[in-house]
């Protein structure tokens, strides 16, 4: 099994987002889960992967040549694939991956959590979408996404169909229990 892991190029203002990178990194090793992720080393990305791979676990980057040819490339990884651009970035990680999880991260994280939301909602794929919610980071994005359903412009299967949980364990229970809720069109 391969999960994305859309995180932050930053550390955060808090420890307990790199101790979380660092537990997570192993609790999906000991459960033979590999992980793809955008490549880089710094921050959180490259916390999770570099612990991932002194785990000896399998850990596939997918990154732009731009941000490469930057010196943000994890060139320690089990295999790296260069793409032109971000949406092909995205792309790629979504065809690797069977489930998503997003740890604290900013509009990068956004961006690529979203996307897959948005393409699970609409029926395009079928895989688990789950916020490791650290350090309560996701809190407010819960109770927001909870009031676009009350308003009318989300269903709520399809908040429910989110994962959130500040517990590693849980969330991956959750993730691997995962059931699909029909499509937005779907009849």
């Amino acid at each position: 099994m391969n999960l994305a892991i859309y995180c932050g190029s930053a550390f955060g203002n808090s420890k307990i987002y790199e101790e979380q990178a660092i537990l997570l990194a192993k609790k999906l090793s000991k459960n033979n889960i590999n992980i793809v992720y955008g490549g880089s080393k710094q921050g959180i990305m490259g916390i999770i992967s570099n612990e991932s791979l002194k785990l000896n676990n399998n850990v596939i980057g997918v990154i732009t040549f731009d941000l490469a040819s930057k010196e943000l490339e994890n060139e320690n990884l089990s295999t790296i694939f260069k793409v032109e651009t971000i949406n092909q970035r995205k792309a790629k990680m979504e065809e690797l991956s069977d489930g998503f999880i997003a740890l604290p991260g900013g509009y990068g994280t956004f961006d690529e959590i979203f996307d897959v939301i948005s393409s699970a909602q609409i029926g395009y794929h079928k895989k688990p979408c789950a916020f490791l919610n650290i350090n309560g980071y996701y809190d407010k994005l819960k109770e927001f996404l909870e009031n676009c359903a009350k308003e009318g412009f989300i269903k709520q299967e399809h908040v429910d169909m989110l994962i959130f949980s500040d517990n590693i364990d849980d969330l991956l229970k959750q993730i691997l229990d995962y059931k699909a809720p029909k499509a937005k069109w779907e009849k």
